[in-house]
């Protein structure tokens, strides 16, 4: 070691967001945690086939205690049938063409797993798997074979990376299937998560038909394994309606009826009204079966809209002071979009000629550039959002904070250990 140097402690968050540049691949999302929930990189991995062993799969996480989605399409060259494979350490789940093939959700060693699926020549299938590591070693891969495919991880030029789905505990996810968009609530009461979906602009879900009923189980199942929906019979027992729309789809307990015409999907021997005051509705996310629960209860809820949202940060930083002459950029990052994003800053509310990045760049900073700035964006038709604004000051110089006594007395102290460090270092 030639110097030492003591700055004192850095502590920082990357969070690396957009999509990388390859054309080829799956696109993954990689969270803190088993569940999905705290979102730190998202890159495009051109095969699924990582052997992490004891260490991490990204410098924003560490070697255990994270989860992994991918998701894109395969487009096989051949038609017939091909048999996809899942090898992971810990637990995994995956779909080809919106059918789970694997659902191995559990601690292991490196075990694989397989499922089936008929393809045809030149079509783009969806491809989603989902992977979690808990301790140990980490190992997760997605292989194939089938016509003209030797046993093996898939290949790059076979796969197109996708939108990914995002943090499904705080980010809107979008179902391509109906248009809409669906957000868990933190777990509460069916009466709270009411009124958190009303102050959301949305309502509680509201389920139409099995399709929409198994995207919320196979969307949302990594945070519970039941979740509130808008189902109740609050208003006269037996009499369940959707929340939404006060819909009735079903009269009676559990010897009750289906309305003709209208979806309903309750578990065996459900609603049965258990001790007299079970009146909402949950989701059973293994099965997309349903079951009634007390309104006290508590449990995540899903909540749902038939308008656009975007899920961004930003802008960063929301206040800043800076020297005239000096260089200032702000940023803001949207997630999981739906369509091409399209940006523009404005300053007091009047848009920025030229100033249609996610980055906003200003070279030669002068004291003209005071005042608020803010970002207008649009995602396609589906929405368009103003952010709050950013106050920027621009000043002649930054004022240096006074040394205190213990201020001198501690940088003294940080020099002294340097020196012994060093001189520690020169007598070996």
């Amino acid at each position: 070691m030639r110097a030492l140097f003591v700055m004192g402690l850095l502590s920082f968050c990357v969070l690396f967001s957009g999509v990388a540049t390859a054309e080829n691949g799956l696109l993954g999302e990689y969270f803190l945690g088993m569940r999905m929930a705290d979102l730190r990189a998202t890159r495009v991995d051109a095969q699924v086939n990582f052997e992490w062993g004891t260490g991490g799969p990204h410098p924003s996480l560490g070697p255990d205690n994270f989860s992994v989605c991918w998701t894109g399409f395969v487009t096989p060259t051949q038609s017939g049938e091909y048999t996809f494979f899942t090898a992971t350490d810990d637990g995994a789940r995956l779909w080809v063409n919106n059918v789970k093939l694997v659902d191995q959700w559990v601690d292991q060693g490196t075990t694989e797993v397989s499922g089936t699926a008929t393809l045809t020549a030149g079509t783009a299938y969806p491809v989603r798997m989902e992977y979690f590591e808990n301790g140990g070693g980490a190992v997760a891969k997605l292989l194939w074979e089938g016509p003209g495919q030797a046993k093996g991880p898939i290949p790059s030029t076979f796969l197109t990376p996708g939108k990914g789905l995002g943090d499904r505990y705080n980010n809107w996810i979008y179902n391509p299937a109906n248009g809409h968009f669906y957000r868990l609530t933190a777990q509460m009461s069916w009466t709270a998560a009411k009124a958190q979906a009303e102050a959301w602009g949305g309502h509680l879900a509201t389920v139409n038909d099995a399709a929409e009923n198994m995207w919320i189980a196979n969307t949302f199942r990594v945070a519970a394994s039941d979740l509130f929906i808008g189902a109740n019979d609050i208003a006269a027992e037996g009499a369940w309606v959707w929340d939404q729309n006060g819909v009735n789809f079903w009269n009676g307990a559990v010897a009750g009826t289906p309305v003709p015409g209208v979806y309903s999907n309750w578990n065996a021997n459900e609603p049965n009204n258990a001790g007299e005051n079970e009146d909402v509705g949950t989701i059973l996310t293994s099965s997309g079966l349903w079951n009634d629960l007390p309104a006290t209860a508590v449990r995540y809820a899903v909540v749902e809209t038939e308008t656009g949202r975007i899920n961004y940060t930003g802008p960063d930083p929301m206040n800043a002071s800076i020297v005239v002459g000096r260089r200032f950029q702000a940023k803001v990052v949207v997630n999981q979009p739906v369509n091409e994003v399209e940006y523009q800053w404005l300053k007091g509310g009047v848009e920025i000629p030229g100033a249609n990045q996610a980055t906003l760049t200003i070279n030669d900073v002068g004291y003209v550039h005071s005042g608020l700035y803010s970002c207008r964006i649009k995602d396609g038709e589906i929405a368009e959002v103003t952010t709050a604004a950013l106050k920027l000051t621009v000043v002649e110089s930054l004022q240096v904070p006074a040394v205190t006594l213990p201020g001198l007395a501690g940088m003294a102290a940080l020099f002294a250990l340097a020196g012994a460090l060093r001189g520690r270092k020169r007598g070996k």
